[in-house]
């Protein structure tokens, strides 16, 4: 059996996950080594996660318990959007309702014509509390990345070798990487490259790679990371992310501390300003002083492919949207199983290499459009948001307009969407939280087919079917759970 060989280059958050997964996958089909320059700081502030993230907990053999004793993480059932229209607040959740009988029409389809709308399928509120101790629900985790990267390499540490070291010199032929030079390991060849350097892309860049540019939609472009010591009485089950007349700025609990972080565009706001806006912030929250001078900064955007040839660029490495719905370790993970998948005998086929590069271009659209789609606030009250709104993306407007003069349903999208992430309730828990439907267009969406007493009748039945399901979930409490598994 001819064994491929992997270089994996960084060992943050997508370097660790990438050579996990492959070696996890394909065993001692391949020999996988991790080269990272112990001297460097990773981005380490990227701490919401996403459900996906489960799967992949599975895949190393661990389970939630494991990774709440020995990483301090708190569970995640969505996120609270805080003035995004200025003095409300609206929530995008996990499935609190499995999906057993739920399809093409949502409930919303009556529940918001009879002014109960409860989330459909998903949590609608933030809370303290988790529905039940059996983790029988959508959920995700609040998690430190360093913590997590040192979890991944003591998991790893007998079937991966890593190697401190630094790349001084990438050789390409334009359409493949044939070796990278370390100071102290000379020069290393192998089948594969994994390109997980961070916005740096220092191996992809040498292939040539298409750079798709998103600034003219999203022009966030810088982040103030804090971390702020906080003593929980109860623990939210939720992160935010609070609007500011520069951006947002997210608030994440996690162990003995919240992770927060300041967002702004370069464009509008100078890093001076971002600061002082900063300070006050966390003065006004918690009573304390802004005591960093890190500023992240970042181009938004991503590559046309992420998989050329022998090199395969993962998270940061491939692009980056702005973590609104805590997308970046969703994104490693869809990557590295689309690769692994599709890859599966290790030939490379072409065909094979071009659709994971349409899957991952789709994904990016989706996340894009999505995130896009938090920003249609018509908020006018600074220059940022007035740019905001006067620089809709087209899909934006179109949606906005389909929800003003119609409603959605799951024909509303494309055959393909893949609904496994951000179901169709999704869309309408973020349009209605924004102020996106109308009554009367509901009403006359519902008049217009031909199958009306059809959908009322299902909206109907979803209805109480979630209802009632969330009815029953037990409420306990985040903290005393968490308090529980801790002794």
């Amino acid at each position: 059996m001819e064994v491929k060989k992997f270089v994996v280059l960084g060992s943050g958050t997508a370097g660790l996950i990438s050579a996990a997964m492959i070696k996890k996958f394909f065993g001692p089909k391949v020999d996988v080594t991790v080269y990272y320059d112990g001297s460097r700081k990773t981005i380490g502030v990227g701490e919401s996660t996403t459900p996906l993230i489960q799967h992949f907990i599975n895949l190393l053999g661990e389970d939630p318990y494991s990774l709440i004793k020995e990483l301090n993480v708190t569970l995640k059932l969505g996120i609270d959007f805080k003035d995004w229209i200025i003095g409300k607040s609206f929530f995008h959740g996990f499935n609190d309702v499995q999906h057993s009988g739920l399809n093409e029409w949502s409930s919303a389809t009556y529940s918001l014509l009879n002014d109960c709308y409860n989330g459909g399928i998903l949590f609608n509120e933030p809370s303290f509390t988790l529905p039940n101790e059996h983790f029988q629900f959508g959920y995700a985790y609040h998690i430190d990345t360093k913590d997590f990267c040192r979890f991944l390499e003591d998991r790893m540490k007998d079937e991966i070798a890593f190697i401190d070291d630094v790349a001084e010199e990438v050789k390409s032929d334009g359409k493949n990487i044939q070796s990278i030079t370390f100071r102290d390991s000379g020069e290393v060849t192998a089948d594969y490259y994994i390109d997980a350097s961070g916005f740096s892309a220092v191996l992809l860049k040498h292939l040539n790679p298409k750079w798709n540019d998103i600034t003219e939609w999203l022009p966030i472009d810088r982040a103030i990371p804090q971390q702020v010591p906080y003593n929980f009485d109860e623990i939210p089950s939720h992160t935010v992310a609070q609007a500011t007349e520069n951006g947002w700025i997210w608030k994440i609990p996690i162990g003995n501390r919240y992770g927060t972080g300041y967002l702004y565009s370069s464009k509008f706001t100078t890093d001076d300003e971002a600061r002082s806006k900063y300070n006050d912030w966390l003065v006004e929250n918690f009573n304390t002083e802004l005591n960093t001078d890190r500023i992240i900064k970042y181009n938004p955007g991503y590559y046309e492919d992420y998989w050329i040839g022998n090199c395969l660029a993962v998270g940061l490495s491939s692009g980056f949207v702005e973590p609104l719905e805590s997308t970046g370790i969703h994104i490693i993970l869809r990557q590295i199983h689309d690769f692994v998948y599709l890859n599966s005998n290790l030939k490379n086929l072409k065909y094979n290499v071009t659709l994971a590069n349409e899957k991952n271009k789709q994904l990016y659209v989706d996340i894009v459009n999505f995130v896009c789609l938090h920003y249609n606030t018509n908020r006018t009250d600074s220059e940022f948001w007035r740019y905001m709104t006067n620089n809709k993306k087209d899909w934006v407007s179109d949606f906005e307009e389909k929800c003003r003069e119609d409603f959605i349903d799951v024909r509303s999208f494309r055959d393909n969407m893949d609904f496994s992430f951000w179901t169709m309730d999704s869309y309408i828990q973020v349009s209605n939280g924004l102020n996106m439907f109308r009554k009367e267009s509901i009403q006359e969406y519902l008049d217009n087919k031909f199958n009306k007493q059809q959908i009322v009748d299902f909206a109907i039945e979803q209805y109480n079917f979630t209802k009632n399901i969330k009815e029953q979930d037990q409420k306990i409490s985040h903290k005393e759970f968490l308090d529980q598994i801790h002794k």
